[in-house]
């Protein structure tokens, strides 16, 4: 196999990508019906939208996880699990051990 085969076999294979992404865009804009939209009103919907996702996406990661943890202990409260949202290793009569600094959650 030669170098200039392999890349127009590269050449082949990206302008098949591009045109696969091309088409799934297409899908996505005549589904949402964005495609019959002005292109600053298919702008302001793109960003919203993406805007609608990544705060879903942060809201997953940043409290879903807690959540598990609070219905892990309700619904086995004699198990002894550590509390995976303090920062604290132990907790003696309401003192943590790193008072130092705040505590972002």
């Amino acid at each position: 196999m030669s170098k200039n085969s392999m890349f127009q076999n590269l050449a082949k294979d990206y302008a098949k990508f591009k045109r696969y992404v091309k088409w799934l865009y297409v899908l996505y804009e005549l589904n949402t019906q964005i495609a019959i939209c002005e292109p600053w009103e298919k702008v302001f919907l793109n960003v919203l939208l993406g805007s609608c996702v990544s705060l879903i996406l942060y809201a997953t990661f940043a409290f879903v996880p807690s959540y598990c943890v609070t219905v892990f202990h309700l619904l086995w409260p004699q198990t002894i699990v550590q509390n995976l949202t303090s920062p604290c290793s132990s907790n003696l009569e309401g003192f943590c051990g790193n008072e130092s600094g705040a505590v972002i959650t």
